[in-house]
Order: structure tokens, then C-alpha cells, then sequence
């Protein structure tokens, strides 16, 4: 698996950066039928792979997905998430994934769920940036975009597509508190995660008080539902952060401190946290006079690449929560330091997890555990994880423009 990702990541990097290379030919033809060339771009970089893979070639679903499918037959029979079955996932989200069961009753339904509704993120992101179809050309040609959307079905994307929809019917409403039940929807179907989000839109908001009671108008009769029926267990998904994961900034110290600086202690979830608030404040504080519309792809980009450094708890597949965002709102994107900084990023993201998974998901305490070769490639693919998340936090907080 970790050749054909690397064969994939050189292949759709080379066609990303012919792209923008031959962007004044291309992007000027695209726009003539955008939404034809969307749905073209749709066909040839997701739909027609999906079945070469899936259904010609008759691979198998992986990873994540068969824990998606075991949760969604489980909630189709009636259980109660958390309660019959686990899920590391909002409660709504395993009723969710029911649906495209209804027509085929396999892993691999999921799958295309998941890349239908990552087009669909898509189209509003285009929408909402008011950006050309060429754009969505880069996105889907981003090596990381295609592996975490076809070949391993991830949901991260959704908590973005949450935050689209919202920011879509506010621009069309103004209204605070649609936009408070609409991010408490999405806290109900995405993650748990969401709510690092919603924390600082309350703090930054003038308007909070109504959001708050949008939030409150969804939460309160949600949280009295599952108390009832599943009492404390509707917890259950926070424990995880308990479990620490790779990459991260604990992650890279650990060993080169031989341990000095620990990795595990639930002590370090706080901290993670709290700075996730106080980065979160403080691109707020330099960026007060922006328009919400503006302001929330920012902050949501802040938010979760600095989620992905600071908590040890954090894996390298959340990259798929912010690589769309990436590509319309990061700082910098006119310039091509930007986008080779975006491919080797991409490139660490799709190699670093299945040589983390081969190793046995070990993890490293001291300087000699680096010497072994798999090791210091591993841990390579973390700073570079790491460092490409630091480089594009410093541009969104520091950067104007």
C-alpha cells in the first residue's frame, strides 16, 4: 500500500503543478462551462477511480471504513450508538452512513457516500469563496485529497462542509442564531471536534448570545435524548484523546528529549486545548475588522492546523479537514513556494501513515530508537507533518494578505 500511495502522490503531483504551470491556458478554457468542467473533473479524479478500483478491480474497503460499515449495520437494526455499539464519532453520524446502504449493502457504499459528499463540499466551497472552477481543479488534484477521499473514505471533510453550509445560509439570512443551530447540526453529525470551533466563534462573536441559543435550541433536547436511553456513555468519543497518536509536537519532542518532555498524560490534553483557545484569540485580536464570512475560513484553517500540532491525540488524517480550506483561503496561494510547500505536505501526509501502521504503530522514546532506518524515514514524515503546519499557521497568523 505504501508504493501504490507513492506512485499515486508523484503522479497527481505532477499533474497539479502541469496545472498551474499551464494555469493562463487552462484556467481560461475552464472558465467557458465551469460547472461542466467541474462535473468532468468529478468523473475523470473521483467517480471513474472509484470504480476501477472498487468495482472493476474488486479491491476490498480499508481502514476506517469498515469500522463506518460494523457501526452502520448496528444502527440500522435500531441500537443505540454508544450504548450496543462503538463510535468514536458524533452520535447521528453511524445513522448517517446507513443510508447508502439502503442501495448496496457493502463497505464500499460508504465509500462513494463519502466521495459524493466531498464533491458536494466542493461545489458550496466554490460557491461560498465565489471562485473559479480551476480551483476545484487543484483540490482535487491534491494527492492527499484523492487517497483520504477514494482509497480510504475519510470523514474529516465534513466538519468543513458543517462550517460551508452555515457560512452559505448566513450570507443569504444574517441571521446568528440559524447559524448557531446549523453548527450545532453539524456537532451532531461530523465530530466532537467541531466544538474547538464553535468555542472560539462564541468568544469572537459580538453576536454570541444568538448563536448560543441556536447551539442551545439543537443541544439541550439532543443531550436529554441520549442521557435517557445511553446515560453517560454519549461521552464515550471524548476518551479518545486520551490515546496519543502521531504526528504532533509531542510526538517529535518525546524522543529527542529521551523522554523529558512525556507523551500520554491526560495533563497534555489540557494544554493542548487551552492553546488551541489562546491561537484561536489571537488571530481573532489581529484580524477584528474582517467580515464574519471572511474571518471564519481563516479561523477554522488556525483552529484545526493548530489542533493537528498541539494535541497528542492528533493523527495525520486530519489533514483532510483542512486541505480544502487550504487551497481556497491560505495565505500565500499566488505563489509558488505555496503550492510545492502543499506537495510535500501532501506528500508526508499519504506516506507517513501506512509506514506508521506497517511499524506497528510504535512509538519513539529516546534518540537511539531513531537510528533504525524505518524510524528516522517515520520520523522524517512527522517534522516534515509538523513543519508544513507551522509554516502555514505562521502565514495565516502573520500575513495580511
Amino acid at each position: 500500500m505504501l508504493v501504490y500511495k507513492l506512485v499515486l502522490g508523484v503522479f497527481f503531483s505532477l499533474l497539479l503543478l502541469a496545472s498551474l504551470i499551464l494555469k493562463d491556458r487552462i484556467e481560461p478554457e475552464i472558465n467557458k462551462s465551469p460547472k461542466l468542467y467541474l462535473v468532468a473533473f468529478f468523473l475523470v479524479f473521483r467517480l471513474f477511480p472509484f470504480l476501477l478500483i472498487y468495482v472493476y478491480l474488486g479491491f476490498d474497503a480499508r481502514s476506517d471504513v469498515l469500522m463506518f460499515y460494523d457501526s452502520a449495520v448496528s444502527a440500522a437494526k435500531g441500537a443505540w450508538v454508544y450504548r450496543d455499539f462503538e463510535s468514536a464519532y458524533s452520535p447521528l453520524f453511524p445513522y448517517f452512513t446507513v443510508l447508502p446502504l439502503w442501495f448496496w449493502e457493502s463497505p464500499k457504499a460508504i465509500i462513494l457516500q463519502m466521495i459524493l459528499l466531498e464533491f458536494g463540499i466542493l461545489l458550496a466551497t466554490i460557491k461560498l469563496r465565489n471562485a473559479s472552477a480551476f480551483q476545484g481543479l487543484l483540490y482535487l488534484l491534491l494527492p492527499a485529497s484523492f487517497i483520504l477521499s477514494v482509497l480510504g473514505g475519510q470523514e474529516d471533510i465534513f466538519m468543513w462542509g458543517g462550517v460551508v453550509l452555515a457560512l452559505l445560509v448566513f450570507q443569504r439570512n444574517k441571521n446568528y442564531l440559524m447559524l448557531g443551530v446549523i453548527l450545532g447540526l453539524g456537532l451532531l453529525i461530523t465530530k466532537a471536534l467541531l466544538v474547538l470551533l464553535i468555542i472560539v466563534i462564541l468568544i469572537a462573536l459580538k453576536e454570541r448570545i444568538n448563536v448560543l441559543v441556536g447551539l442551545l435550541l439543537v443541544g439541550i433536547p439532543s443531550l436529554i435524548i441520549l442521557y435517557f436511553n445511553i446515560g453517560w456513555d454519549f461521552l464515550s468519543p471524548i476518551q479518545q484523546a486520551n490515546d496519543p497518536r502521531l504526528p504532533n509536537i509531542w510526538s517529535i519532542l518525546h524522543p529527542l528529549t529521551n523522554g523529558l518532555i512525556p507523551l500520554g498524560p491526560k495533563w497534555l490534553n489540557w494544554v493542548g486545548l487551552l492553546s488551541i483557545l489562546f491561537v484561536g484569540c489571537f488571530y481573532i485580536a489581529r484580524n477584528r475588522t474582517e467580515k464574519l464570512i471572511e474571518q471564519l475560513p481563516h479561523l477554522f484553517l488556525v483552529v484545526y492546523m493548530w489542533m493537528m500540532v498541539s494535541q497528542q491525540s492528533s493523527v495525520v488524517n486530519y489533514a483532510y479537514t483542512i486541505l480544502m480550506p487550504l487551497v481556497f483561503w491560505g495565505k500565500m496561494s499566488e505563489k509558488p513556494i505555496f503550492w510545492i510547500g502543499l506537495v510535500l505536505f501532501n506528500f508526508a501526509v499519504i506516506l507517513q501513515a501506512p509506514l506508521w501502521w506497517g511499524m506497528g504503530m510504535i512509538y519513539f522514546h529516546s534518540i537511539s530508537d531513531l537510528m533504525v532506518p524505518s524510524h528516522a524515514l517515520e520520523y522524517f514524515l512527522e517534522l516534515l507533518v509538523v513543519g508544513s503546519l507551522f509554516w502555514f499557521l505562521k502565514n495565516m497568523l502573520f500575513l495580511k494578505k
